[in-house]
C-alpha cells in the first residue's frame, strides 16, 4: 500500500481499545485500513463487543500492534472518535473495499470463513464497519 502521511496508514494490526460503560479500557487486535478522506475503517460483526460499547462512549485509543494486540515499544497512542455502521449503510462498502484493498487473499479468506460460520448461527446480527476518526496531534 502507498505511504501516507498518517503513522498507522501502513500498519498490518493495531490495537483499537474501547471502553465499558464504567471505564475500564478494552484493547482488541484488528485491521485498519485508511480511508479516502484520511480516517480509517475495519469491518466486524453487527453484534460484537466493540459495537455495543461505542453505542456508549465513542471515544477510542489506537496504537501499533502485532496480531495479538501487543503493543509495539515506542508506539504513540492516538485518540479517536469511532462510530459502527451497519452492512446496508453505503459508508459500509467504502470501508470494506479500503480492507480488501489493503489486506487482498487474507480478507478474501476472512469473509469466506465469515460466510461459512454465519450458516452456522441461527440469527447473527449484519456485518458493521467501524469508521474512525484520529485526533490531529
Amino acid at each position: 500500500m502507498a505511504s501516507s502521511s498518517h503513522p498507522l496508514a501502513d500498519e498490518k494490526y493495531v490495537s483499537f481499545t474501547t471502553f465499558k460503560r464504567n471505564g475500564d479500557p478494552v484493547p482488541v487486535a484488528v485491521w485498519f485500513a485508511e480511508l479516502p478522506d484520511g480516517s480509517f475503517g475495519f469491518t466486524t460483526g453487527g453484534d460484537s463487543w466493540k459495537v455495543k460499547r461505542l453505542r456508549n462512549n465513542p471515544k477510542v485509543l489506537v496504537q501499533a500492534s502485532n496480531v495479538r494486540g501487543v503493543v509495539k515499544p515506542g508506539a504513540p497512542v492516538f485518540e479517536g472518535i469511532a462510530t459502527a455502521i451497519a452492512g446496508e449503510d453505503p459508508a459500509y462498502m467504502q470501508v470494506e473495499k479500503a480492507v480488501a484493498r489493503k489486506y487482498g487473499f487474507m480478507f478474501k479468506m476472512v469473509q469466506l470463513s465469515g460466510w461459512v460460520q454465519s450458516k452456522f448461527r441461527p440469527h447473527g446480527a449484519a456485518d458493521a464497519a467501524i469508521l474512525v476518526t484520529l485526533a490531529t496531534h
